[in-house]
């Protein structure tokens, strides 16, 4: 019989196998979101108290057996309408706390997303998930998910920057997670930025909660609400946001909103996977404004030019300096 992930979590939770508190965190987070997995933890609880000994013999058919042969004795009062369904539960538990333990834990959460997709430097990439959700990849950004989701939840890991447009499944949860947070959804619509060293994340519809993995702190989100977190100095903000400008960039556009050159320069980089460097301390305070959309990159060099009178020399394929235009 296959044992869910849901089960080993459940399993390694009352055996004191989460050592760190961000594992214990997150697994206390989905009790509280996710009816289905707070049952199934709970039958397992019934089950691990009715047993009282701690240290058994490690021979799974023994060790089956006895606990099987506890069960049946009922000297814990457990209900006659649970102890068929706690056999079975049992029995399951018992061959894999033995026979599986941590280390094929780790393989199999290691081998569940079985598709990697990566968007190109300078390229948006559309990637629709098995139940029929998308999600848009910013320049070099990454998602990786499974073949099928489990009956129980719908989970991917990200890096970069993607905007989310996740069919409503009130069953299957749905969960996204990166190194530093953690957000699970019903069904909405919300843009995901991993990228420097402050997080985002921003809700154009429905609910979200965000979860910090390095604080286990968890923050709901309503409609036009983003987070943003600094992963080193651990500042928490949450605020409105214009929708349009935050996702310009899923539909082609790169939207500079009187940005100095200088902050300029970061959105620039990642939408035309380039980089570009100031030569002039001088221009680096000059403001620019300006929607482009679908622009080839000799295009916008040549807009950026005009509107900001500065020069762009090559300096290789993607490497471009930026002056001062009067500079000789």
């Amino acid at each position: 019989m296959k044992i869910s992930e849901e089960e080993i979590k459940c399993i390694r939770r009352l055996s004191g196998e989460m050592e760190t508190n961000q594992e214990r965190s997150m697994f206390e987070v989905n009790l509280l979101l996710d009816e289905s997995v707070k049952e199934l933890y709970q039958d397992y609880k019934l089950l691990w108290e009715c047993y009282p000994e701690p240290s058994l013999p490690l021979k799974k058919s023994q060790y089956a057996k006895r606990i099987l042969e506890e069960i049946g004795k009922d000297t814990r009062g457990v209900r006659s309408l649970f102890a068929h369904k706690a056999k079975a539960i049992l029995a399951i538990a018992a061959v894999f706390v033995v026979g599986l333990g941590l280390h094929l834990f780790n393989m199999e959460k290691g081998s569940r997303y079985t598709n990697h997709i990566i968007a190109a430097e300078g390229k948006r990439k559309q990637v629709v998930l098995p139940d029929g959700s998308s999600i848009i990849l910013n320049s070099g950004s990454e998602v990786k998910y499974p073949e099928t989701f489990s009956s129980h939840s719908r989970e991917v890991w990200m890096t970069g920057e993607a905007y989310f447009d996740i069919t409503r499944d009130v069953d299957r949860p749905f969960k996204v997670k990166t190194d530093e947070l953690f957000v699970q959804v019903l069904g909405t619509k919300f843009n995901v930025n991993t990228k420097g060293k402050t997080k985002t994340v921003s809700l154009e519809s429905g609910k979200v909660d965000v979860t910090l993995e390095a604080s286990g702190d968890r923050i709901r989100l309503n409609p036009k609400e983003e987070l943003l977190w600094n992963k080193e100095t651990g500042e928490v903000i949450k605020r409105n946001f214009d929708v349009a400008k935050k996702t310009a960039w899923k539909d082609n556009i790169l939207l500079l909103d009187n940005l100095t050159l200088k902050e300029a320069l970061i959105p620039i980089n990642i939408f035309y996977g380039t980089e570009f460097v100031l030569t002039d301390s001088d221009i680096a305070h000059k403001k620019v404004s300006g929607a482009f959309e679908g622009q080839d990159l000799s295009g916008f060099i040549k807009t950026l030019e005009f509107i900001a009178n500065v020069k762009i020399t090559p300096l290789s394929s993607n490497k471009f300096s930026i002056s001062s235009s009067d500079e000789k």
